[in-house]
């Protein structure tokens, strides 16, 4: 048996892809928070250009792409390192420069560093938030008691999308730098922040030796597939890592995708205008639908209290699966209470689809069971016994055994219809249910206990 995960991450559109025989274009992946107009169709044109070069190993010192990220930035060459993805170089720059603990972790945050800690045996300790914004007053102050080696943390957060306080930040580095302590400020998500310019540490890098400034390539430019990212730090990190570095951590077709990608800066601006755009839009229209609130945030994704709702996190996610509708659900994201999801912000045509999906899902609840034994309607299904279940709390099952499948809808996208299942609708399997799910609560309870139900009374009334 596998264990679970310490990090779990949105982004699984590949996976239910699969597992659901559903074609990728038909799947709204809201978890996954990348900018939605990308990639440029100059990252196309780069990667097919230089197709030819897998036959070669990339150079290792990637000075080309270094020297792009540092144009990019007006900053020297000598202060860039890249990696496979920043979430190798947060698991690379701890093991390399973070010999023992503890690793001090503000929560809420992304749970890739309590991994990374964890995989290299470093002691963590968890700065608990304050509401829900990080605190780092306290974080300050376990700095300067000597508390910690390393500090991690996200601005803008992962998952509140708050900014954090920079003045705090500067002082907290500073303290640290007194301290030779290890500060690592994670901002893969500020390039899709409003005035995003402004708010980087990564020119300030060069001057601590302590400060490493992670910076995401695939997240403003939309091509998470590839996996390419870099950090900004002073030269003598960079010698320092560069001597036990992984070769090759960066493929050629990677490499020329980025390249392409720093060049297109005015494809970046004009797609924030629009992602924030649609932001407001989205947050307002969410925010009229009964039982959700959107949580304030800076980036390009935010939070969704649902708590008024009746819903537990995983238990919605999958419910939206109905529509091929994917959401990040945070359950497991220490700091938090677990009634929270999180939405990406989409093109508009997709957006719209998502608030139609939370609608409809909600809504449907009010006709969940009891109901009539003797619809008058009978639109649903021409011939049943029992119409007790006119909303199956087993959708979506995706379970094609009782004859339920995706179908194409006219605004868009799919849905999951049971308009060919009639298994439901007979007296003596809707008692079973009825018994069964009378010891559970079927808006909260794990979905894989509830699909179990099914599984038991489908073994004892099969269709």
């Amino acid at each position: 048996m596998i264990s679970a995960p310490i990090a779990r991450h949105g982004g699984d559109a590949l996976e239910v892809s699969r597992r659901l025989g559903l074609p990728l274009n038909s799947i709204m992946d809201f978890s996954l928070n990348v900018n939605p107009y990308g990639p440029p169709t100059s990252v196309y044109d780069a990667i097919k250009k230089y197709s030819h070069q897998i036959r070669f190993y990339p150079e290792r010192s990637y000075s080309m792409l270094r020297s792009s990220i540092a144009k990019y930035f007006g900053i020297e060459e000598e202060c860039v390192i890249v990696g496979c993805g920043s979430t190798e170089l947060i698991h690379s720059i701890l093991a390399r420069f973070v010999r023992n603990g503890p690793v001090i972790l503000p929560l809420p945050s992304f749970s890739e560093y309590e991994a990374a800690a964890t995989a290299l045996g470093l002691d963590t300790r968890f700065i608990s938030p304050v509401g829900l914004s990080v605190d780092l007053v306290s974080t300050l102050r376990v700095v300067r008691e000597s508390g910690a080696k390393c500090v991690i943390l996200c601005n803008p957060n992962n998952p509140t999308g708050e900014l954090l306080n920079l003045k705090l930040v500067n002082e907290l580095i500073e303290s640290a730098d007194e301290k030779g302590v290890i500060i690592l400020v994670d901002e893969a998500y500020l390039d899709l922040c409003e005035g995003s310019e402004s708010l980087t540490l990564a020119p300030a890098a060069k001057e601590f030796r302590n400060l490493f400034v992670l910076r995401s390539l695939t997240k403003p430019f939309g091509f998470p597939g590839l996996r390419v990212g870099y950090a900004v730090c002073n030269p003598s990190s960079v010698s320092r890592f560069e001597s036990t570095a992984i070769s090759w951590r960066v493929g050629v077709l990677e490499e020329a995708a980025a390249i392409s990608a720093l060049e297109e800066r005015s494809f970046l601006e004009e797609t924030k205008k629009r992602i924030h755009s649609e932001k407001e839009r989205l947050v307002r229209e969410l925010g009229s639908i009964k039982g959700l609130r959107p949580v304030e945030s800076k980036s390009n994704f935010f939070m969704v209290d649902i708590s008024d709702a009746g819903f537990d996190p995983r238990n919605l996610r999958w419910r939206l699966l109905s529509y091929g509708v994917l959401v990040r659900e945070l359950s497991s994201v220490r700091g938090l209470p677990n009634k929270f999801i999180r939405i990406c912000v989409r093109r508009p045509e997709e957006n719209s689809l998502l608030l139609e999906a939370l609608r409809n899902v909600i809504n449907s609840f009010e006709k969940i069971y009891p109901h009539s034994t003797e619809c008058s309607e009978r639109r649903c299904h021409k011939k049943v016994e029992d119409c007790r279940f006119c909303f199956c709390p087993f959708y979506p099952c995706l379970d094609n055994l009782t004859r339920g499948r995706f179908v194409s809808r006219d605004k868009g996208g799919v849905v999951w219809t049971c308009k060919y299942c009639e298994w439901i609708h007979y007296t003596k399997v809707a008692d079973a249910i009825l018994e069964e799910i009378s010891r559970i609560n079927i808006r909260s309870d794990d979905p894989e206990t509830i699909l179990n139900i099914r599984r038991k009374v489908l073994r004892a009334c099969p269709p």
